[in-house]
């Protein structure tokens, strides 16, 4: 009898001991596995020197960004989880030492305007033809077109401008391929100065319906061009405007 006993007790402790080892591999699971890549993401964070911060319209360097693993339930919408995503890009608005960063907080459509880049509307009257699926952020191609009337009329203004000693008086010959490729659109304006989005919301419909008809584009431009592109405007030509991207 005494040595069933002592065959019970020691079956409890072999018992007793798996248990033990069991729930302590359990709990190193859940740490160092389950916890850090099951429950948790990876994101982008902002480095500061000094934790000091980081102003609005900056562009984000390498050193300035780090990689950090964050427990699921606090990671925000619309968080950049790569670093090749923010490098490079300018700021929305001043950001903190140790801030996630997400698509509202930095500029990854590289929408915002560089030292050298400025926001360009298109008069509706100077526009040939354009998408009437144009969205912000899309990227067009332009054509110049210069009609017949005006083809004539410049023509005639540099013949003058020759006899009178000042050879083509400075006009450029209109491109006969794209004048512009890949620029950016800020923003597609209705007549009334409306955003031209898909619904009311904002949401993708696949560009079937609209909020509005597209009036005015605004173009990202560097500097020189849209100076470029005034002259032409001002010998009346007119924007084709061809979604690309």
């Amino acid at each position: 009898m005494s040595a069933q006993r002592g065959h019970l007790l020691k079956r409890n402790y072999i018992f007793a001991f798996l248990i033990l080892i069991v729930g302590f591999g359990g709990l190193l699971g859940y740490d160092l596995y389950f916890k850090p890549y099951v429950l948790s993401q990876t994101v982008v964070k902002i480095k500061v020197d000094g934790g000091g911060v980081l102003p609005k319209n900056h562009e984000l360097q390498a050193g300035e960004l780090y990689l950090d693993s964050v427990q699921t339930k606090d990671v925000p919408g619309g968080a950049v989880t790569q670093l090749n995503q923010a490098e490079r890009k300018i700021t929305n608005v001043s950001l903190t030492d140790g801030s996630i960063l997400t698509e509202v907080l930095v500029d990854l459509n590289d929408l915002e305007p560089r030292a050298d880049e400025g926001i360009f509307p298109v008069p509706k009257e100077a526009v040939y033809a354009i998408n009437g699926s144009l969205r912000s952020r899309d990227k067009v191609d332009i054509y110049l077109v210069l009609e017949e009337a005006k083809a004539a009329e410049n023509s005639n203004i540099a013949m003058a401008g020759s006899a009178q000693g000042s050879p083509g008086s400075g006009q450029a010959a209109v491109p006969e391929v794209a004048f512009l490729t890949g620029v950016t659109v800020n923003y597609v304006r209705t007549e009334d100065n409306n955003d031209v989005r898909d619904t009311e919301l904002g949401n993708d419909n696949n560009r079937v319906t609209s909020t509005g008809k597209v009036a005015v584009p605004e173009l990202k431009l560097k500097k020189s061009d849209g100076e470029l592109l005034k002259q032409y405007l001002e010998r009346g030509c007119k924007l084709w405007i061809v979604r690309v991207e």
